[in-house]
């Protein structure tokens, strides 16, 4: 079932990525639609070092008390490996929130903190690089 679905999710990629193909020739010389490899490696190293700078003050923060709880059990996790705070601070950043970490004390600030930067920094990259090409 499972090789149903890829194979349809597959085909549904190949189709928009060939109406988009099509769209592009469709619309010429009017509009620019273009790859700008520079922007979206800006905007991946920008949310790249906001990840490392989150998941640097969780850890901090778990030095000195939990942070968050296991969603599942309910129970405070007491043991913190940097790896698990890098999973809840990128699952933070891109809004994923799965579930499985419920963050404690001042860490839920941080958190909806870290949500907002995600959702928001990209955003204000985009639009600042519309504007200015526009003009």
């Amino acid at each position: 079932m499972a090789h149903v679905f890829l194979g349809i999710l597959l085909l549904f990629v190949a189709f928009q990525l060939g109406a988009f193909a099509k769209k592009r020739g469709d619309l010429g010389k009017r509009h620019r639609l273009s790859l700008n490899w520079l922007l979206y490696l800006y905007i991946f190293t920008v949310m790249f070092s906001l990840f490392l700078i989150f998941a640097i003050i969780y850890y901090i923060l778990s030095l000195q008390a939990p942070i968050y709880m296991d969603g599942n059990a309910g129970e405070s996790v007491d043991e913190y490996h940097f790896s698990d705070v890098l999973y809840y601070s990128g699952v933070t950043l891109l809004s994923i929130g799965y579930g499985d970490y419920t963050p404690l004390g001042v860490t839920r600030f941080l958190s909806l903190f870290e949500g907002f930067l995600g959702i928001v920094v990209p955003s204000v990259i985009f639009i600042k690089e519309i504007s200015r090409n526009d003009t």
